[in-house]
């Protein structure tokens, strides 16, 4: 057998005749497209543990299964196998890799290789030495940093070759205090350096390095008497205080770290990292992986370390993450060594890091709820609370309708059923249903739950409607299970959950009990649906005893009003029974006064026993 021009053996005798030594392999199809890249100690050892695991996993077996050819590239240790894994991953965007959000589509800042370097947005990754700081997702938070940059150091914006091309005279930038035009002459090279070195601390987040080397210029000008130059770094202090002053010391120490949380979605993970330099807030940064489902979060989150930092010139003392990375000390040697000092890849250990974990997961499902509403074309508002839901209760799809069902009745007396459904999380009355329980088998709520459900969901595949994302009982786990079981032998597959009312507990399809925090918009949401549910079906099923009470005739007995008559019918159990009782029973049940006005109207012949066809309204059931 042959697949992809290379027979099958033939592919095992050549992976078995790759080297024991670190590098980076490429798994082919058979149309010669590299569908995965991977790094390995040992190249041999790690090709074949992909095919010693397709049995255990669905991805290794898609891998192998699609594979036609493998090739590999060895270098001289794992940190390179690492770096290099990473650069061809970005420039292949092989299928099975978990790959970075293309970052040609977010703007970077970019100081220039020149002899007066600039610093300006760029979309242009080109590597011609530059410097790039980023990527931004925030264009607003890019626009504030330029101009931030531009107010503390006025390097030139032109796009001149200098010191080769330069214009007859300075620009209008230079007259307005924005340029020191270098073009001119009118700063030396050293001190415009000067100013780069200042753009390059303040975007790796060096402020307090940066203020103190400012506060150093500017003394040291003043003593030697050059208080033109003085009063230059003065004013560059004073922008840069300015532009700090709302910035405040969180991680005692003044530590460089880095704390990235992530939230997964389907076969994406999204991340969101907050940057602390010199202790302080510097940036947050978002980004998204494609990630599939079955990845393990040790891996999605090595896969990021390595494609986030790749290009980054701000690697932090600390990188805290909420799960240790695969291969954690191959890369923490990486970033050793991008740093040119040792860097630690960890879990939030310090109450502070703590803390501030659950602030950066606070801030990723905030992005989470505004990526699924743009999706779904919803507001955030509005997608936070199932989206919680949807978390919670392992749900595939977001559960935009949500139908629930709850019982009322009296003692087993005029059992109904109520569905009512919620439509991205608001009242849909095209979908409220009242059921007239046809059980008639005593109280028993879960039988009548079952019913209710079978013959909602039967309603609605007759009539062509959608069925609900979620299906919600108003009970624990007796009535779930009423539901599932006749909705397997209809061959319904709806999603279901019962909310408990005593200890607002879900109970899932699973048999497991979850809470969701009292705060919780999504239990919110929840209970406000089980509420109108109890509501519908209470308000029916008083309207069926209304009208039992009309049509008992009791009513027309004089001084006895609605809510004597429900209390005779609830006691005695119909009006034959209250004809039949005795002075004491009806005495008992009511008082003398009612007792005598029964007796008095059956002796009048204004019997009880007529009851049964004198309605008051034409229009009751």
């Amino acid at each position: 057998m042959r697949w992809g021009g290379i027979a099958i053996m033939d592919l095992r005798q050549k992976i078995l005749q790759f080297p024991e030594r670190p590098g980076v392999y490429q798994f082919k199809d058979a149309e010669g497209r590299i569908i995965y890249i991977g790094k390995a100690k040992s190249v041999k050892d790690r090709v074949l543990g992909h095919y010693r695991n397709a049995g255990n996993d669905r991805k290794e077996a898609r891998l192998t299964g699609l594979a036609a050819d493998v090739d590999y590239i060895l270098t001289d240790s794992e940190i390179d196998a690492l770096v290099l894994e990473a650069q061809l991953v970005r420039r292949h965007q092989p299928r099975y890799n978990i790959l970075l959000k293309d970052d040609k589509k977010f703007p970077w800042i970019k100081v220039t290789r020149e002899a007066y370097p600039r610093a300006f947005i760029t979309r242009d990754l080109a590597d011609d030495g530059s410097r790039l700081f980023g990527p931004y997702t925030d264009a607003t938070a890019l626009k504030r940093t330029m101009a931030m940059l531009r107010e503390i150091f006025p390097l030139r914006t032109c796009g001149h070759d200098l010191p080769r091309q330069a214009p007859p005279r300075p620009c209008l930038n230079h007259q307005i205090g924005r340029c020191h035009a270098p073009c001119a002459g009118k700063v030396s090279q050293r001190e415009y350096q000067s100013m780069v070195d200042g753009v390059v601390r303040f975007l790796r987040g060096k402020n307090v390095q940066l203020a103190r080397e400012l506060e150093r210029k500017r003394d040291e000008a003043a003593r030697e008497l050059k208080f033109e130059e003085a009063a230059h770094w003065r004013d560059q202090l004073q922008a840069l205080s300015k532009v700090t002053a709302h910035q405040k010391t969180v991680i005692p120490g003044g530590r460089d770290a880095d704390l990235a949380a992530f939230a997964r979605r389907k076969d994406a993970a999204y991340f969101t990292v907050l940057q602390f330099r010199d202790g302080r807030l510097a940036a947050r940064s978002d980004r998204t992986l494609q990630a599939p489902a079955e990845s393990p979060d040790a891996e999605v989150v090595a896969e990021f370390l390595q494609q986030h930092y790749w290009r980054s010139l701000t690697v932090p003392q600390q990188v805290i993450v909420p799960v240790l990375p695969a291969d954690r000390e191959l890369i923490a040697q990486w970033l050793s060594r991008a740093r040119g000092e040792p860097v630690a890849v960890a879990l939030p250990a310090a109450r502070i890091e703590k803390k501030l974990m659950a602030l950066t997961r606070k801030q990723v499902d905030s992005r989470l709820d505004e990526v699924v509403g743009d999706r779904e074309k919803l507001p955030a508002k509005t997608v936070k609370p199932l989206l919680e839901v949807q978390r919670t209760l392992g749900l595939e799809a977001l559960p935009r309708l949500i139908a629930c069902f709850d019982i009322s009745h009296t003692g087993g007396d005029e059992p109904v059923a109520s569905a009512v459904t919620f439509r991205d999380g608001r009242t849909h009355k095209a979908g409220y249903r009242h059921l007239k329980m046809k059980y008639g088998g005593g109280v028993n709520d879960p039988a009548m739950i079952a019913e209710a459900v079978g013959r909602y969901l039967d309603s609605q595949a007759e009539k062509r409607q959608p069925l609900p994302d979620l299906l919600l009982v108003d009970g624990g786990m007796a009535q779930l299970s009423a539901a599932l079981h006749v909705m397997a032998e209809k061959g319904y597959t709806v999603p279901a959950a019962g909310l408990a009312k005593r200890l607002e507990e879900l109970y899932t399809a699973q048999g497991e009990i979850v809470s969701l925090p009292r705060a919780s918009s999504g239990l919110h949401l929840l209970q406000r649906l089980r509420d109108e549910a109890h509501r519908f079906a209470q308000k029916y099923h008083h309207l069926l005893r209304e009208r039992k009470v009309t049509r008992s005739g009791l009513e027309d007995i004089p001084g006895i009003g609605p809510k004597t008559a429900q209390k005779l019918l609830k006691h005695f159990g119909s009006a034959q029974k209250v004809k039949a009782a005795n002075r004491e029973e009806l005495e008992k049940a009511a008082g003398k006064k009612t007792a005598a006005a029964i007796l008095a109207a059956a002796g009048s012949g204004d019997d009880p026993q007529s009851i049964e066809g004198r309605p008051r309204d034409a229009g009751t059931e």
